[in-house]
């Protein structure tokens, strides 16, 4: 039988090594989370140990429209289909830790982020399906902490609509979820890793891709009627 005697002076220097390479690449993985921002943890150690153990209990394919709850017969809910052309282009690459859920590249542009933001938070009123008109508000999101959110009538939890992101312009939305069907089946975005799984983030709940054009843009305030639409028929 073979045996391979190692000096264990060079065994104290491979652990060592080891060890440093292991350290040398949590810190970049750390860093690396850190640049995309503030967002629903706290944004040092204790936030990035939260999130990466968080993944242990993350959706696991988030552009699965199967995986997505609900009944799987409904096409879309306040969403129409006709409005929801299949998007173009290569998915973007979502950051790999599900707080904060961000993109990593086909990020809006500067000019654009601002322009969506006051396209997002400038909607004063929303006329309701039964002609009910419901006011928009904006203030700080429950759901990131960070960032303000558009709030249907009331600011409380379960009345908040969206919120931007603002260092990709990327959106998330509660929705229908037949319409978060929709929108994931035609490559408008993906679930949020804890959608339906954490009590305040329902199976509706949608990483919409940061919009790159007018013609884009167009699709946000199509989400944003069909969330209030949905928030108002369940909260009522």
């Amino acid at each position: 039988m073979l045996k391979i005697n190692i000096p264990k002076g060079g065994l104290t220097i491979a652990l060592a090594s080891l060890s440093t390479f292991a350290v040398y690449l949590g810190y970049k993985d750390y860093k690396a989370w850190m640049s995309l921002g503030p967002g629903g943890l706290p944004h040092n150690l204790v936030g990035y140990f939260t999130t990466s153990f968080l993944k242990l209990f993350a959706i696991r394919y988030p552009r699965d429209y199967r995986s997505v709850s609900g009944n799987p017969q409904d096409v879309a809910k306040y969403l129409s289909s006709d409005n929801v052309p299949y998007r173009d282009g290569d998915y973007p690459v979502v950051a790999p830790w599900p707080v904060p859920n961000r993109v990593l590249n086909q990020m809006a542009p500067e000019e654009f982020k601002t322009y969506v933001q006051e396209t997002i938070y400038s909607v004063k009123d929303i006329v309701l399906a039964n002609g009910k008109r419901l006011p928009m508000k904006v203030a700080r999101s429950f759901l990131e902490k960070h960032n303000d959110a558009l709030f249907a009538g009331e600011i409380l939890p379960e009345w908040e609509v969206a919120h931007q992101h603002p260092i990709d312009g990327s959106i998330h939305f509660k929705l229908h979820p037949s319409d978060a069907r929709l929108l994931i089946e035609r490559r408008w975005g993906e679930l949020h890793p804890f959608a339906g799984k954490v009590k305040g983030i329902p199976a509706g709940f949608t990483l919409i891709y940061p919009p790159r054009n007018q013609l884009e843009l167009k699709l946000v305030n199509e989400c944003i009627q069909a969330s209030v639409q949905y928030l108002a028929d369940t909260q009522h």
